[in-house]
């Protein structure tokens, strides 16, 4: 009998392989031969799942983002309290970025391939995330705002500014190697957003908490960077 072969299991060991390449040599650099390679096949075998290397290029994409769509959502509803459902998606995102820390570059080359080309597929896809994430965030701000938590605000406003910080930290993180925790980073703009958003119950709460996440701040300490030099 005919080996039966797993085309699931094939195309993700496709998408694992390509990822390699991209991060390795970019996405124009990259040509299918040397994805071929990479996932230990031939040529003629990956045109059999992808008929050109931006379709190889979206799956990865739409791979990558859904699995965490599919992951969050399953975390949200195991907490109705919206607190933490905030650090939810906060740690969240944050282990999706250090899983695939190696391949971040990649995720620049998405967003700037999505605004560029002139297959909508990515930019409908980046789309349809934004909208996903900014839902969550619509929906977990008015429940703070309708407990009490958070001061009364714009909330639409609120979320966009989130996202906007949130999306220049992870460029900040990539651009710089990496050189800061990125669990940090998120923490201290959820503590500089919880401050000024804060009813007067909440900041007498949680203030002093806050306060001691703002001091630490982020980035490595001079002194520890020096004694790292010694090492």
């Amino acid at each position: 009998m005919p080996a039966v072969v797993d085309k699931h299991a094939k195309r993700l060991k496709i998408l694992r392989a390509a990822a390699e390449v991209f991060a390795r040599k970019g996405y124009h650099a990259t040509r299918m031969v040397e994805i071929a390679q990479q996932a230990a096949m031939g040529k003629a075998t990956l045109y059999e799942y992808f008929a050109a290397k931006e379709d190889v290029f979206y799956a990865l994409l739409d791979h990558w983002l859904g699995e965490f769509e599919q992951r969050l959502c399953e975390r949200l509803r195991q907490s109705a309290d919206p607190l933490e459902q905030a650090d939810i998606v906060r740690r969240s995102a944050v282990e999706f970025y250090r899983k695939h820390a190696r391949h971040a570059p990649i995720f620049l080359e998405f967003w700037a391939h999505a605004l560029r080309s002139p297959d909508r597929r990515f930019l409908q896809r980046v789309r349809r995330f934004q909208r996903f994430l900014r839902q969550i965030g619509v929906r977990v701000t008015h429940e703070l705002v309708r407990q009490g938590v958070f001061l009364p605000v714009d909330v639409t406003s609120v979320v966009e500014l989130e996202a906007g910080i949130s999306d220049g930290i992870f460029v900040a993180w990539v651009l710089s190697g990496r050189r800061f925790r990125l669990d940090r980073a998120y923490v201290f703009r959820q503590s500089v957003l919880g401050l000024g958003l804060l009813s007067e119950a909440a900041r007498a709460q949680m203030q002093e908490r806050l306060r001691r996440k703002l001091e630490e701040g982020f980035l490595p300490r001079r002194s520890s960077a020096r004694q790292r030099g010694k090492r």
